[in-house]
């Protein structure tokens, strides 16, 4: 504890600065976490299946419900969206989808990007710290005695290394947080659109209606 405590008072006024956007990384980063592993995710399978037996009736009321139904927000909006495309008429599956997705991306990937901003900043804020850290190191040596220039230069050094270290400690811990919610994130986004495409060719089966093939089957 007491060499944490040395490190930051050693690092001088920038590691202060640093620590604002240690907080809000990982701030970020817990906040993403619990939304997407734990608040966004659904159980596609279950979800889909309940849809999925509405839409072969041509039922989409029935269909919304079962969306309204389901607890998590992710899949089951952009369900909504798309159902109500389908209720009043759309250009093309393509178009249908990708607005239905327009809110759910929001959703997922808000604040994602501001990891790589903070890693940014983190590591040019450390660079500041070790500048001005060198500088006053070789400005103690010119205005101090002789016999004590080795500490007013290992003071320097310090307090420059400690802002590189911190600095680039806090833009390893957001690239990896980055790199664990953007992915799941990603995975979260094309499980939906797949349920979501599924969802428009049950909806263009059930409007072909019978096949041709089954209606002019030959009778026994």
């Amino acid at each position: 504890m007491d060499h944490i405590v040395a490190f930051f008072k050693d690092g001088g006024p920038f590691m202060l600065v640093n620590i604002s956007f240690l907080v809000l990384g990982m701030g970020v980063v817990l906040e993403r976490v619990i939304v997407i592993f734990f608040i966004l995710p659904i159980n596609e399978k279950t979800f889909t299946s309940s849809v999925e037996k509405y839409l072969k009736a041509g039922n989409i009321d029935a269909a919304a419900k079962a969306c309204q139904a389901a607890p998590r927000p992710a899949l089951s909006r952009a369900t909504r969206t798309l159902l109500g495309l389908l209720r009043n008429g759309y250009e093309s599956p393509m178009m249908a989808v990708e607005e239905a997705m327009m809110d759910v991306r929001g959703l997922i990937m808000t604040r994602v990007s501001w990891l790589w901003a903070i890693a940014n900043i983190a590591t040019l804020v450390g660079l500041i710290g070790t500048v001005t850290g060198l500088i006053n190191a070789f400005q103690a040596i010119s205005a101090v005695a002789a016999d004590q220039r080795a500490a007013a230069l290992s003071k320097g050094i310090s307090e420059a290394m400690n802002n590189t270290a911190f600095g680039l400690s806090i833009a390893v811990l957001c690239i990896i947080g980055h790199l664990i919610v953007s992915s799941k994130a990603a995975s979260i986004t094309e499980k939906s659109e797949h349920a979501l495409f599924h969802f428009m060719n049950v909806h263009a089966q059930w409007r072909k209606g019978p096949r041709a093939a089954d209606a002019a089957a030959p009778k026994a």
